[in-house]
């Protein structure tokens, strides 16, 4: 059996496990890290896994390095566009938020959508920006840009801050290329949503819109 068959066998695990029956899924791959594979490896086999289990005691020093470097592709992969939809996700919940707001009359919902339709823009635009430059954002922009968000659609919401620096701190702990990653999911999350706002969600509070209105 190669290294890399082994090593997806192990993250495919792991990553169901966090995904699925682990309340803070990052922090859980973050732990799961492959300087730690060495650590956590045995709680992802069973005794049906034979053949895995015979590839790794039986392997020399290399093999083990060859099933760590083909684990560590598959974690810094999974672990930024993890951040990049988690950091989408939030903005879709404000412009679902909005529209779900029974406190907010429909003329109140269209400023608000209009005002996140203008910010969201310019953040998208920025985003892009970086992509082109291959210069990813800093965690203290990518912070900024949210807190932004949240004065144009007064979120006031301690939690919602709280959230966002989580995801960003796992952003930060990132290298260039898996910000990037995830710089370039969350830029399809940007635009995902200014299409709902500007094809969906005003047009069914009755505004006729163009792009970017």
């Amino acid at each position: 059996m190669e290294p890399s068959d082994i090593a997806e066998i192990v993250f495919d695990r792991v990553f169901d496990y966090c995904t699925r029956h682990h309340d803070t899924p990052l922090e859980c791959l973050a732990n799961h890290s492959p300087d730690q594979l060495d650590v956590f490896i045995d709680a992802y086999l069973t005794d049906k896994d034979n053949e895995i289990n015979e590839a790794i005691e039986n392997s020399d020093r290399e093999f083990w390095r060859a099933i760590v470097r083909e684990y560590e592709k598959l974690w810094k992969e999974r672990m930024g566009a993890y951040v990049g939809e988690s950091l989408g996700d939030e903005l879709k919940l404000i412009a679902e938020g909005i529209i779900q707001n029974g406190e907010l009359s429909d003329a109140s919902k269209v400023g608000y959508l209009k005002a996140y339709d203008k910010v969201l823009d310019e953040f998208g635009n920025v985003v892009k920006r970086a992509l082109q430059n291959s210069k990813p954002l800093s965690k203290h922009e990518l912070y900024d840009w949210y807190m932004k968000i949240a004065d144009a659609v007064s979120i006031k919401n301690y939690a919602y801050r709280e959230e966002v620096l989580y995801f960003v701190d796992f952003y930060n702990m990132l290298n260039n290329n898996e910000k990037l990653e995830a710089l370039s999911i969350l830029l399809d999350a940007i635009a995902d949503v200014l299409y709902d706002i500007e094809n969906k969600y005003l047009p069914d509070l009755g505004v006729l819109t163009n792009n970017n209105s």
